[in-house]
């Protein structure tokens, strides 16, 4: 069988991890494979070393890239000709998009009519706009896969999808392959001594900037707050624990590293926070989180609320505006000047993000978090072995 899979393998995220590991699950299978990547952005040496490592006998990838950053999704004819005829030259069995933007959509109208198309939902499953790239998979797809239930869901509501839809969970750094994992033990930790940590690219709508101006209201409960990633509040939250003299307590690395060091760093954590408020699909932080045995407090946006089913020790809150229509909220998500946590502060409430950390504090002091459990539900449901099989079942059996 002949796949090809369409999405960016330029910087890190989910759905370059995904497209790389997937790959991999693939070629293991004997599919022939071509990832095709498609970025407006040029790819760095790092990036090609990457991709590089993941070739095999029977995986290729080539990148098709714009030097043009007026739009990201907006590619010249030229390049979509070359996308088109590549795609048409490799004669896919299955073209499986991940991912968003017009250059991965409109190829496979160009394909063979045996070549099914499957569209992958990595987002929330809402949708904002008839502009958005996803209607072309509501309408020319043939089918749909959600990153989990909830977004497959979403997608099928907000998009008015009536044929069946999947729901196969996204496969993060099987850090069971790529690191030593530890092996936790059920442990208590007293209060007020807890360490906790964010991982993730520090956008607006992730809300780590927030998180760090919440320091006040958890203090009491934590030992420190640690915030790790990239991105565009960096400045922000250097600026704010300098100004508040918060920064023995409170601290900010930057970049966090992959592979052994990245799982030492998670393990050497209490729990770790996620209080995004954005169209999420469900973030594979979390899963590597789980893997290391590390319970996580979270907002229930996108998928996120599918990790808590049957996992007790985990902490997964629906945000105060989220009571209304998530459809709505993510519409409005991008005209948000403040979160909607900060509703609740300024009539004297605590945010409920806030109160669930306070509550995972209380149950690691009350040894109520059984960290070896977490760590077995995501090797029965998440580990690099079952999701390969739920992929190969998925896509091999058509």
């Amino acid at each position: 069988m002949k796949i090809l899979l369409a999405g960016t393998l330029v910087s890190k995220g989910g759905i370059q991890t995904h497209l790389k590991w997937l790959s991999r699950a693939l070629g293991e299978e004997v599919c022939e494979v071509l990832v095709v990547s498609i970025t407006s952005q040029t790819p760095s040496p790092v990036d090609l070393q990457d991709i590089q490592s993941f070739k095999s006998n029977n995986v290729n990838f080539i990148s098709f890239h714009s030097q043009s950053r007026k739009k990201n999704f907006v590619f010249s004819i030229l390049n979509l000709a070359k996308i088109i005829s590549t795609v048409r030259k490799f004669s896919p069995d299955i073209y499986l998009v991940v991912g968003t933007g017009w250059n991965l959509f409109l190829p496979p109208l160009f394909t063979s009519r045996r070549t099914k198309k499957i569209f992958y939902e990595v987002m929330s499953g809402f949708v904002r706009s008839w502009r958005n790239s996803r209607w072309v998979a509501r309408w020319c797809f043939d089918e749909v896969v959600g990153q989990s239930p909830t977004v497959a869901a979403n997608f099928a509501e907000s998009f008015g999808w009536k044929k069946q839809i999947a729901a196969v969970a996204a496969i993060p750094e099987p850090l069971e392959l790529t690191a030593c994992l530890p092996k936790p033990i059920s442990r208590t930790v007293e209060l007020g001594k807890a360490k906790a940590a964010l991982f993730s690219r520090l956008a607006p709508h992730k809300q780590s900037f927030w998180l760090v101006q919440q320091w006040e209201c958890l203090k009491d409960v934590l030992d420190e707050l640690h915030i790790h990633g990239s991105g565009p509040e960096e400045d922000l939250i250097r600026e704010y624990i300098s100004s508040q003299g918060i920064g023995d307590r409170v601290k900010f690395f930057g970049r966090y590293p992959d592979g052994q060091a990245y799982v030492d760093l998670i393990s050497s954590y209490d729990m770790t926070l996620l209080p995004t408020i954005g169209a999420e699909g469900a973030p594979l932080v979390l899963l590597e989180s789980m893997a290391c045995g590390v319970p996580f407090v979270a907002y229930g946006v996108g998928g996120i609320p599918d990790y808590g089913v049957d996992n007790p020790n985990v902490l997964i809150v629906a945000p105060e505006r989220w009571k209304t229509s998530q459809a709505r909220v993510y519409a409005d998500i991008d005209n948000m000047t403040e979160s909607p946590a900060d509703e609740n502060q300024s009539s004297g409430k605590i945010p409920v993000f806030v109160s669930a950390v306070k509550q995972m504090a209380y149950k690691l002091a009350q040894g109520e978090i059984d960290q070896a459990q977490l760590q077995r539900f995501y090797f029965e449901r998440y580990s690099y072995s079952v999701l390969k099989k739920a992929w190969v079942s998925y896509l091999c059996n058509h």
